[in-house]
């Protein structure tokens, strides 16, 4: 629905944070890491207070703050305290100040890359985070329009916009070129990009990631009043039409009377308002002085880490089921096993009811939840833990039958032929002549008893490389 051109007001600022998930290889993810800090990206570690200010615009994030604001079992998962550390999630981050440009039919602007990182998270998650400052004084619709152009990684419907982005002496069609070539060139050869179906490169084939997850802050003027409508336009990021036109994405009043319980958290309303949607999450606020740099270093703070591990549950979650789908529960008997591993790993040592330790942060993401549909998506999981257990059992049990039977009947015959026919010969010195002199029986149970004992030795040789190997793949897959 197209709206008049009145409210295209004016933001005091507003500065945005593109989160893109992709996968990586396994056995390539030690190397990316070295990378990384070889191109200058810096491990972010809490006890180096001298990072506080380093990557965040104008802003500054109390280390001490975040720790305060997670439960102390989430801390060491959120904020390992060394590179080295696989089973936490690992920040490399790189401070750039980048001034680029953005082209489009309907705007032309400059903007910052202030920053970027790199996240490397167990269960080989990657995630990309860019963090982008707008010039002040944006128009309001221009800020939405940016945000939902810059999004998108690579053009697929024909109805998405073209734009160019200018860095330096180079210009791109597609964000992802802009993203892979300008910003981390060395990014390509540590992704997994093994999906052939899949739309774009690095694109996850369990995830609907054409669109990069966004975080937004904006700062509108004291005068300004903020509707439903405004706020159902900043989660559905409603710029401007194929014509140009501001315009917002729903003509049901009631609608959005709905989609304003369920997904806007209003606890300051009139001043400062939190939306949640499956793409964005924005607070839009008429604060100034200090609650206004209060809220900005939140965003890039504590909300921003609450919205990263619950985007990270829900990645690894749909992994999860996007595995169980792929396999035959019968015949891939050791990808079934290492299924069952991931489910059980990920449910005890990441996934937590409980994530934020304060009142307003448990609030405030109870929706994030909600929308993730993270409980959903874990009772499913569970199911499928529950349903892989229960056939692990039955084939197990099969198999053990089987195995049973064989080694039964083996026993009993080498037995009969052994104990009975020649072992009591074994217990002096045969010569050639003797076992030349052998019945028909009596090479049959040479046979038996020594194959019998060949079997057994390989049969546990085969055991034990098979456990010490699977213990190994099991660790990488998830580390």
């Amino acid at each position: 629905m197209a709206m008049s051109n009145e409210k295209n007001d004016r933001t005091k600022r507003s500065f945005q944070q593109f989160i893109f998930p992709f996968m990586l290889e396994g056995n390539k993810i030690e190397g990316f890491v070295k990378r990384l800090l070889k191109d200058d990206f810096v491990f972010l570690d809490l006890d180096n207070m001298d990072l506080q200010d380093d990557f965040y615009g104008d802003h500054k994030v109390s280390h001490r703050n975040l720790e305060q604001y997670f439960m102390p079992n989430i801390v060491p998962i959120l904020f390992p305290s060394s590179s080295k550390q696989k089973e936490g999630i690992r920040r490399f981050s790189k401070k750039m100040d980048l001034g680029c440009t953005f082209r489009s039919p309907f705007l032309k602007t400059a903007f910052i890359i202030n920053s970027i990182d790199i996240y490397i998270c167990p269960f080989h998650i990657g995630m990309i985070n860019i963090r982008v400052t707008l010039p002040e004084n944006l128009p309001y619709d221009d800020v939405l329009y940016f945000t939902d152009t810059f999004r998108i990684l690579e053009p697929i419907a024909e109805d998405e916009i073209e734009m160019k982005v200018g860095c330096r002496n180079n210009e791109y069609g597609y964000v992802k070129d802009f993203i892979f070539e300008e910003l981390i060139p060395p990014a390509e050869k540590y992704i997994d990009d093994e999906e052939d179906h899949t739309s774009y490169f690095g694109s996850l084939p369990f995830f609907v990631d054409e669109r990069m997850f966004v975080l937004s802050y904006t700062n509108l003027p004291k005068d300004r009043e903020i509707n439903k409508s405004d706020l159902y336009r900043t989660s559905q990021l409603n710029g401007y039409d194929n014509d140009g036109e501001p315009y917002v994405g729903a003509l049901n009043p009631n609608y959005i009377d709905k989609y304003y319980k369920e997904r806007v958290y209003d606890r300051w309303g009139e001043e400062t308002y939190y939306v949640t949607s499956e793409g964005h999450f924005a607070c839009v606020t008429k604060a100034t002085g200090k609650l206004e740099n209060q809220l900005a270093s939140e965003m890039y703070g504590q909300h921003f880490y609450s919205m990263l591990l619950y985007f990270y549950y829900k990645i690894v979650l749909l992994k999860l089921a996007h595995d169980h789908s792929q396999i035959d529960v019968e015949k891939d008997q050791s990808d079934t096993e290492l299924l069952i591993f991931m489910i059980t790993e990920f449910s005890a040592k990441y996934l937590f009811a409980e994530v934020n330790s304060t009142f307003t942060g448990k609030e405030l993401f109870k929706m994030t939840k909600e929308v993730f549909r993270i409980e959903p998506l874990y009772q499913e999981v569970k199911e499928t833990l529950s349903y892989l257990y229960q056939n692990q059992d039955k084939l197990s049990g099969k198999s053990s039958n089987y195995l049973l039977q064989i080694l039964t009947i083996y026993t009993v015959i080498s037995g009969i032929f052994g104990m009975n026919l020649y072992i009591e010969d074994w217990q002096k010195k045969l010569t050639l002549e003797d076992y030349m002199n052998y019945t028909l029986y009596e090479w049959v149970a040479v046979l038996v008893t020594s194959s019998g004992l060949i079997i057994s030795f390989v049969m546990g040789f085969l055991f034990l490389k098979k456990w010490l190997q699977e213990q190994k793949s099991r660790k990488k897959k998830v580390l």
